[in-house]
């Protein structure tokens, strides 16, 4: 790699970037907001606090106090803002005595409860998985665990309409934070991908009355099917009615027939399936039903709800001691004292009132975000995320970074944000600032991107192409500029927004580097050999990729195989396992994502697993102070016969990340010969933040470290034969990450 392209991974924006600089109060008057309602929010434990809506509060809040002339205005702000909601917390000038409230420490606390946070890692994820949070002796109703999204799937032979344009349109609806989508995908032939797709993500449905959605694409020239349907993955509920598809001929939109398109069926799963092609993938966590009572027209429309569950006995032993507080510095000369467990009697924390504060906060919430961008919202969003990551994030001790820096710096872009855009950009910048292979935004009204008919890889030090989809490009191109803007330019700049270790966010940026709005045309400068030419490019959803080597199962010369572990299936596997079993040797390709092929490590780990490699923190206090208890977990692997004796090699690389990091864990542990490059170095199961303005950030929850307790993120599982590509080797053809692997076994003794 050279130099430039090196140091484009690390690089922060230049200074052109760097956001205009505010009056220093507004700044601080916003970050003095958020160090407290982070702590009051995840950690407070008042009924009256556990009442509110948090979201429309951080709106409210920012809105209050971002004008605030002086310290004794901002403390007189912040003291109304959370006395409904917490009114044994005090606020004082900075180095003030704050004197402890007489409910933290009743005369007789004889029949009283103890009510405190527990925090399972981030309770409040919109992804259920393995997190949960709720206050000691309460019960809390929270998301039922689910599939990360569900969907209702048809579809229909894509042949008789190739080079056509396609439309699917439906009325949608939602109530309770939901948000509607529909997707619609193009399937290619042989094998080679996916044409048009489009899912709605950066434009939801949250009207809550009846409103239109469309969908627009190309069905390629090779299409095969076109494949549709509904998705949700959102809390609340989602309404779907009056679905159509259809496509242009002649000018005009001729619709497609599909099954049960209004939903008058008495039941939706005769005419519509869950998944998203042919495999079923459930749906569970989610009700699906006919509403008679809702139709957009005729008699019924189909709605969708996330289900709920309530959690009634604690989640761990351990927590914060009757009446403990916590001192938060605010900043702007003032500090805050947050009790962090408070006594009940019955159902009632002493000294507070929710009915009174639910009540407040109807009366004095003001408007939520309107139409149109409001900065306002912007802040209440880069408050949430960032509160969620100093508390909740499992890597604190893995990295060095200001994060009250951080927060003055996402504060100060969200005030210059002018578009969704800009909005999305200002999360970017600050996920980035907690690197995190898993961080990635979406936000409602956001530009959605496609690119440049290539595909490219980093070879010697340059960008060079690995597919095109124009005749006049090659691969083995080394690309050059886009628009006169050199590559390590667009590199830094892709980078920079980028969470996560240096090899990922240089995956990442190289995805990205072509990246621009739909249908736009860049021009493209290219190297071959000595002489450099221009080719006009335009951006769209059919940009190639690389076709693979070999197929995803093969037996090569001298009786070695080869099983790619992203594109071959277990039962694929299975059927020649007594094969692999009796070669010579076998490399396995993880430089992709696993096909849920894990099982194969039953067969080639020397003993059943007993090692315990992810940790969900049992968080009580703010901060990310480090936890005095965790949940530690394992996979529990079994060992299986028959047993691979033969000589293994893996292939891995820095697109290996999460899943096919776990599964290189233990090719680690069992030292195992690894060819290639280091892995992305993230791991654990991802949690979701949902943000006042409907935008999402995720980020990994839990805490994955080597099966030796060492640390793995950010590191990665590391090659023991690293191995790069080469401009010749691409321009070939060739495989060289696999034929080091060939070579390494057959020169093994």
């Amino acid at each position: 790699m050279s130099a430039a392209l090196a140091s484009a991974c690390g690089a922060r924006p230049d200074a052109a970037s760097v956001p205009k600089p505010h009056e220093p109060p507004r700044v601080a008057n916003l970050h003095a907001f958020a160090r407290l309602y982070g702590v009051v929010r995840w950690f407070h434990p008042s009924d009256a606090a556990a009442a509110i809506d948090w979201d429309r509060f951080a709106i409210d809040g920012a809105r209050r106090v971002i004008d605030a002339r002086d310290s004794d205005e901002l403390r007189e702000d912040l003291r109304a803002l959370f006395a409904p909601i917490a009114p044994t917390m005090r606020i004082g000038a900075t180095g003030s005595t704050l004197a402890a409230p007489a409910e933290l420490h009743p005369p007789d606390t004889s029949g009283l409860d103890v009510v405190a946070w527990e925090h399972l890692g981030y309770g409040d994820s919109t992804i259920v998985s393995a997190y949960q949070s709720k206050r000691r002796h309460r019960a809390r109703t929270v998301l039922a665990p689910a599939s990360l999204f569900g969907s209702m799937v048809q579809t229909v032979d894509a042949t008789p309409f190739r080079g056509a344009r396609v439309r699917l349109r439906g009325k949608l609806r939602v109530a309770g934070g939901g948000q509607g989508k529909m997707w619609l995908r193009v399937d290619r032939a042989g094998g080679s991908g996916v044409g048009f797709f489009e899912n709605m993500d950066e434009r939801p449905i949250r009207a809550t009355t009846w409103t239109d959605a469309e969908i627009t694409g190309i069905v390629s020239g090779d299409a095969t099917a076109l494949a549709f349907g509904l998705l949700f993955n959102s809390p609340g509920t989602i309404w779907y009615d009056d679905l159509e598809l259809a496509v242009e001929r002649d000018g005009t939109w001729q619709p497609i027939p599909i099954n049960d398109p209004g939903f008058e069926a008495p039941d939706p799963h005769a005419a519509w399936h869950s998944g998203i092609g042919k495999e079923d993938l459930g749906l569970d966590g989610w009700t699906i039903d006919v509403d008679r009572d809702h139709p957009a027209s005729g008699a019924s429309s189909l709605r969708v709800t996330r289900a709920t569950t309530t959690i009634t006995g604690e989640l761990f032993d351990d927590g914060p001691a009757p009446g403990e507080t916590v001192d938060v510095d605010l900043g702007s000369g003032l500090h805050a004292r947050v009790p962090i467990a408070l006594y009940s009697r019955g159902e009632q924390t002493l000294g507070d009132d929710p009915v009174a504060a639910l009540r407040n906060q109807a009366t004095t919430t003001a408007a939520a975000v309107g139409p149109g961008f409001d900065t306002i919202g912007s802040t209440a969003d880069v408050i949430v995320v960032w509160n969620v990551l100093q508390h909740f994030w499992p890597y604190w001790g893995d990295v060095q970074a200001d994060w009250n820096q951080e927060l003055d710096r996402a504060l100060t872009d969200a005030l210059d944000d002018q578009t969704p855009d800009d909005h999305v950009a200002t999360l970017e910048r600050l996920s980035a600032a907690a690197p995190d292979a898993h961080a990635s935004v979406t936000c409602p009204g956001e530009t959605s991107l496609d690119r440049l008919p290539l595909a490219l890889a980093s070879a010697d030090g340059q960008l060079v192409v690995t597919a095109t989809g124009d005749e006049h490009v090659q691969r083995g191109d080394v690309l050059v500029s886009i628009d006169g803007r050199p590559v390590e330019a667009l590199l830094a700049e892709r980078s920079a927004l980028v969470s996560g270790s240096p090899q990922w966010r240089m995956v990442r940026a190289i995805a990205k580097v072509t990246a621009g709005p739909t249908g736009t045309t860049s021009i493209a400068r290219f190297r071959r050999d000595a002489h450099e030419f221009d080719v006009s490019l335009t951006r769209s959803p059919d940009w190639p990729s690389e076709d693979y080597s070999h197929p995803p199962i093969d037996h090569l010369d001298g009786g070695i195989w080869y099983v790619d572990l992203a594109r071959a299936s277990m039962p694929d596997i299975d059927a020649v396992m007594d094969k692999l079993a009796s070669a010579p040797g076998v490399v396995f390709d993880m430089r992709g994502y696993p096909n849920s092929t894990h099982p194969i490590l039953s067969h080639l780990i020397a003993h059943a697993e007993a090692s315990r490699w992810m940790h969900i923190a049992h968080v009580v206090r703010p901060d990310h102070v480090e936890p005095t208890t965790w949940e530690h977990l394992g996979w529990d692997m079994p060992r299986l016969e028959p047993h691979l004796a033969g000589k293994l090699v893996f292939l891995t690389g820095p697109r290996a990340v999460s899943y096919a990091e776990s599964v290189m864990g233990y090719v680690e542990a069992e030292h195992l010969p690894i060819v290639g490059a280091a892995t992305a170095g993230t791991n654990g199961n991802i949690a979701e933040i949902a943000e006042p303005t409907g935008c999402t950030t995720i980020f990994t929850g839990m805490r994955v470290t080597r099966h030796d307790g060492s640390p793995h993120h950010l590191e990665g599982v590391k090659a023991t034969l690293p191995v790069s590509r080469t401009i010749a080797g691409i321009r070939a053809g060739k495989d060289e990450i696999l034929d080091a692997a060939v070579a390494a076994i057959r020169s093994a003794p």
